[in-house]
């Protein structure tokens, strides 16, 4: 490792505890879908919190990704994020979230999600909008 100047060690170690693994991405089940649709309800489990005990930001990110690429799926598209815009509202720690998308826009090569993320008492964590990019369409059999 590398540094410009001297860290001081207990600087270090806070800095390497931003280092951990997060898991339950797996866990997360689909609720309901249509083209430009997608909605999926997850657990939220201690293993996807950050370092100070909240849910993990790129979690959260990689959930509105997940949603967003679906709904653009069920076009019959194969789809890659060519842009994401994410806004943190407030903080979560462990429970059910639900994640829903809805394009906004559908043209010819791209699809513009609107991702909400809510608690399950109907409290909104997370708001993003994420622009799909239609790679090709899905062959058909």
């Amino acid at each position: 490792m590398s540094t410009s100047q001297e860290i001081k060690p207990e600087i270090m170690e806070g800095i390497l505890k931003h280092i951990k693994p997060l898991g339950g991405l797996g866990s997360a089940e689909l609720l309901e879908i249509a083209p430009g649709h997608a909605r999926i309800k997850i657990e939220i489990t201690e293993d996807a919190l950050n370092l100070y005990g909240n849910l993990h930001g790129g979690f959260l990110f990689s959930l509105c990704d997940m949603v967003s690429g679906m709904a653009a799926y069920a076009y019959e598209f194969a789809n890659v994020t060519q842009q994401a815009s994410i806004n943190f509202l407030r903080a979560f720690q462990t429970g059910t979230v639900y994640v829903e998308g809805n394009a906004i826009h559908k043209g010819r090569r791209t699809v513009v999600i609107q991702v909400g993320a809510t608690t399950e008492d109907g409290r909104q964590i997370v708001s993003a909008t994420v622009t799909m990019f239609l790679v090709a369409p899905l062959p058909l059999t």
